[in-house]
């Protein structure tokens, strides 16, 4: 790799991007920076101040990037009665928002689109001005000198309005229009125009004119930017490593972005963007008939859906290669997609977008019916990679019992909370041998739950609390009101999610502690209209007012407390300690099974308080 680090003046830079010889490569986002920003990079170039190196690539060598102009530079050559732009000779790796600012305010001969303060996507329009004087007056703030008007040229607010509409008001406000900077014959005939207007007035201003000219304007129009050049032979890895090295201010660029650009530039190019569109569309709509789609996938993204295809395309190089010869390592690191070809993401998407389909349903059936009860998003590229890699072997009802000992180990194990790609390339391996016909893998055997977890599952972020959340579900827990069980029908309607068994305030009120009550195992899945109910009433309270209002008898009511894993004599005696006891050793049994194991040791059964109390008075 060869490279050249050399200052090139800003002036060419944007003559280069105007005529299209400079463009962004497609993997560089939209323009992004305010009105603020354009005028603090403004004012630091009129100080003569650095503002950072640039960073290109020299155009038609290995990595054939999809070029595009710079924001404003089409509208512009429009503008000014010129052809197509010239092909690209480099595209700009780093200094997009530099270049695209400097070209906006400095070159562009229509008003350039910025971002409305305290707004992400919100633009303005804006034409940028320099008030003469106040630029060239001692000690004065460069930014209070620089003018962002907008498309009209007419500030308006409660203490001054600026017109800048034409050219006589340019010259009664003395500001002079920064988009002509660059252009040296219209700024020296702005400046004899400015003279001669004042001249005019009776009030000359030449030797004002005069140094605007030498203390403002040449040392812009001989400004440099240190740049460094990439030369042709570089690998699209390094580049992409290199860019990411060096956009530290910027946002960073996931590897679908990279790809994207990558695809966009080969032989026959893919548009990766359209293409995941679609596939993520059909994938969240779900099987056919299943008119709710597939909620689980809400926050599904083209990185996900790249790392399965990369684990399904280095799983077939690996167990293609020749007898004897080095077998590529399956991979979904970010340098195995950077290297994934065209050719293998068409030849594996499809089964991979089945596969994420499949996933769906299987996470349907686990009772994981939306992406925040996923309990490691990684499951889901794991899960699509095993349908796509193992085919009509992954859907016997064998496999399906090995999937489900798989998630809901890797789930309640906690296992994928750390290293998950290194994790996903070994199940990719390992886990669809054992699918279709091999041994278990002996990771899984590692994969146990010590039952005292459940006492500092807490919040949602944890793993295991969602997998306990989901696995309450699919054993079939039932509503405290209607008594009907989850389904990803009846969850859109009237949703269940996890509230307190024994109320918070009661707790307190009782001086239990929030390490005691807010644990998992004093939780269980509820409709919002079950947890009105509940309040902050004492157990035996709400279970009568339930009973009551609803229309249910003691004994319907403690079938439904029993699908949640809830002994209800319990909390008909209100009793805290015992209840906790008991849903502890029962929760660590629904573990054990889900996981395939020998059941957890269960506590003795506790005997609930009141019932104590009364064999004692007897």
């Amino acid at each position: 790799m060869t490279f050249e680090t050399n200052p090139r003046f800003l002036r060419d830079l944007l003559a280069e991007a105007h005529a299209g010889k400079l463009q962004l490569p497609d993997f560089q986002r939209s323009y992004v920076w305010g009105d603020e920003d354009v005028k603090a990079l403004i004012a630091s170039i009129l100080r003569g101040f650095p503002v950072g190196a640039l960073l290109t690539l020299r155009a038609g060598g290995e990595v054939k990037f999809r070029p595009r102009l710079l924001e404003g530079v089409e509208p512009a050559r429009q503008a000014a009665g010129e052809g197509p732009a010239a092909a690209a000779d480099e595209l700009l790796l780093d200094g997009q928002q530099r270049i695209t600012s400097l070209y906006g305010a400095l070159r562009a001969p229509q008003a350039m689109l910025v971002r409305k303060p305290k707004s992400e996507r919100k633009t303005l329009r804006r034409f940028y001005y320099l008030d003469i004087a106040r630029a060239l007056k001692a000690g004065e703030e460069l930014e209070d000198a620089i003018l962002g008007l907008p498309e009209s040229r007419i500030r308006k607010d409660e203490a001054l309005t600026i017109d800048l509409s034409d050219r006589a008001k340019e010259f009664e406000s003395g500001c002079f229009p920064l988009n002509i900077a660059f252009d040296q014959g219209e700024a020296m005939k702005w400046l004899w125009d400015y003279q001669a207007y004042w001249q005019g007035q009776g009030s000359p201003r030449t030797d004002q004119a005069n140094a605007f000219m030498a203390r403002i304007l040449q040392p812009l129009q001989s400004y440099q930017m240190p740049t460094i050049r990439l030369g042709r032979e570089t690998s699209r890895e390094a580049v992409c490593l290199i860019f990411e090295k060096v956009n530290v201010g910027g946002k960073k660029l996931d590897a679908f972005e990279l790809v994207t650009a990558i695809f966009a530039g080969a032989a026959q190019p893919l548009n990766l963007r359209d293409d995941w569109a679609a596939r993520l569309d059909r994938i969240r709509k779900g099987p056919k008939g299943q008119g709710m789609g597939m909620p689980v996938f809400d926050h599904l993204r083209g990185f996900d859906f790249l790392q399965a295809v990369s684990l399904a395309a280095t799983h077939a190089a690996r167990h293609a290669a020749p007898a004897g010869s080095q077998p590529p390592q399956i991979s979904c690191r970010r340098e195995a997609l950077l290297a994934l070809r065209l050719e293998d993401f068409r030849t594996q998407a499809p089964a991979v977008e089945e596969g994420f389909r499949e996933a769906g349903r299987f996470l349907a059936e686990q009772k994981v019916l939306w992406a925040a009860d996923l309990p490691y998003p990684a499951q889901a590229v794991a899960l699509a990679a095993f349908f796509a890699i193992a085919g009509k072997d992954a859907h016997s009802a064998p496999a399906r019992e090995k999937l489900e000992r798989w998630f809901w180990r890797s789930s309640l194990a906690e296992d994928y909370g750390t290293s998950p790609e290194s994790k996903l390339a070994r199940d990719a391996e390992e886990v669809t041998r054992w699918l279709t016909g091999g041994d278990e893998p002996d990771r899984m055997r590692l994969l146990t739950f010590n039952p005292d977890r459940l006492d500092s599952l807490r919040m949602r972020v944890s793993a295991a609390y969602r997998a306990f959340a989901a696995l309450l579900l699919r054993q079939g827990c039932r509503d405290f009101i209607t008594g009907k069980p989850a389904d990803i029908g009846t969850f859109h309607n009237d949703p269940m999610d996890v509230h307190h068994i024994f109320p918070r305030a009661w707790c307190e009120g009782q001086g239990i502690g929030a390490d005691a009550y807010d644990s998992i195992i004093n939780k269980t899945p509820l409709t919002a209209g079950s947890n009105r109910e509940i309040g902050g009433r004492a157990p035996s309270d709400y279970l009568a007012r339930i009973e009551a209002r609803h229309g249910l008898t003691p004994a319907q009511m403690d079938d439904i407390l029993r699908s949640h894993l809830i002994e209800p004599a319990f909390l008909r005696a209100n009793d805290f300690k015992g209840f906790i006891a008991d849903r502890k050793a029962r929760l660590a049994d629904l573990a054990a099974r889900a996981m395939g194991l020998p059941l957890a040791a269960a506590a003795p059964p506790a005997e609930p308080e009141g019932e104590a109390e009364m064999e004692d008075a007897a």
